[in-house]
């Protein structure tokens, strides 16, 4: 609250140096857009479309096929994962800043992650959480005395003052779109620097019977060279759950070779089955498609099938019991079911679930949020 009481002493004093345009109603919230984690996918590995190395081994020797069953074994006292990461974020248009031909959006957004632990006996707790404040406008948009002015009553109210026009990967992609959708992405890739934090710390605790599922892609930098430093692979696997839809997959050598869409690759994956990995960036990370729930459950042939990803130092491809270990724990994730929660919850993990719910319940209520952030 705090925090909210610093930013509406804000808002009253700028809005006595420039002329205002409110949100009607005061505060608007921008809802997050259902398939902006596929934007993301598509960013972040724009620079590759066409996949034909399926990059994992067989100890004995024998051709890697394209799918394989992965059944979870029974429940153990002990699981393969045992740390769970999420973010999340809420947005607030708050008006419009006009000064004289200029005028720029104003954003506030609370951005948040967690890490949850999972103990022996199966119960989860927190280990890490943080929730932060941001404040945001065009500097390109805004005079540098109105900018600077902005900056330094964000500042003394504790609040992190970002521009909207500043280029990062996420808001690259998006040139041409209203600052209100880069405005998601901004915020986004905040979330993302925060979570990186987070993975950072709990690197330390893991082990080879102790893994991290995060949230998302793990392809993007700094996070991909910070993994990539490592002699060897770091037990930190990134599961998306929306992902892009664009790329093909060329499947054998030579004039047999065939080529699928994505669509036809995941149509003929079984429940409880796996595809085989492919390698992403030269070998440096490789990807595989999971099906967690049977496709006569669901409207369309991607409901139910996760991506998964893995950062791989050795740029060698990688043992296929190992990927199936995890993609066999990663099935044992998908009960219990947020069904009516989440129109995502064919692919939701539970932990993960709980990991961001938990983030959405450190955010203040959008009725506090409406009712204090006025300009006057």
């Amino acid at each position: 609250m705090k925090a909210l009481i610093g930013l509406r002493e804000v808002l009253k004093k700028i809005a006595n140096d420039v002329e205002v345009l409110p949100a009607v109603g005061g505060a608007i919230e921008d809802l997050e857009r259902p398939d902006f984690e596929e934007f993301e996918d598509r960013a972040f590995n724009a620079e590759e479309r066409i996949f034909d190395a399926i990059f994992e081994r067989e100890q004995s020797g024998k051709k890697v096929e394209l799918y394989r069953s992965v059944t979870p074994e029974a429940r153990k006292r002990q699981e393969l994962f045992r740390y769970f990461l999420d973010g999340s974020f809420r947005s607030y248009f708050l008006g419009t800043i006009i000064e004289h031909e200029r005028e720029s959006p104003v954003i506030f957004a609370q951005i948040g992650a967690c890490v949850l632990e999972r103990k022996n006996d199966g119960s989860v707790s927190k280990r890490a959480l943080d929730v932060g404040n941001v404040l945001m406008a065009s500097r390109q948009r805004l005079s540098d005395s109105v900018w600077n002015r902005l900056e330094g009553l964000a500042e003394k109210a504790g609040v992190k003052f970002l521009d909207l026009t500043e280029k990062d990967i996420i808001t690259d992609k998006l040139a041409g779109f209203d600052l209100r959708i880069k405005a998601g992405g901004k915020i986004r890739f905040a979330m993302r620097k925060l979570e990186i934090e987070f993975i950072k710390k709990v690197i330390p605790d893991l082990s080879s019977d102790e893994w991290l599922i995060a949230d998302g892609s793990l392809l993007f930098n700094p996070l991909l060279e910070d993994l990539l430093k490592y002699e060897e692979i770091k037990p930190v696997i990134g599961v998306s759950k929306n992902f892009r839809k664009d790329p093909q997959f060329v499947i054998g050598r030579g004039p047999k070779a065939e080529r699928l869409s994505i669509y036809q690759l995941l149509a003929n994956l079984r429940n409880e089955h796996r595809t085989a990995a492919f390698s992403a960036r030269e070998g440096k990370a490789v990807f595989w498609y999971v099906r967690i729930r049977e496709q006569k459950h669901m409207d369309y042939p991607l409901m139910g099938v996760i991506k998964v990803e893995l950062v791989n130092p050795s740029r060698e491809p990688l043992d296929s019991r190992l990927l199936d270990k995890v993609s066999a724990a990663l099935i044992g994730e998908r009960h219990v079911t947020p069904h009516g929660q989440d129109r995502r919850w064919h692919v939701h993990l539970y932990p993960i679930f709980l990991a961001e719910r938990m983030v959405k319940e450190s955010f203040m209520s959008r009725e506090a949020v409406q009712q204090y952030l006025k300009w006057r």
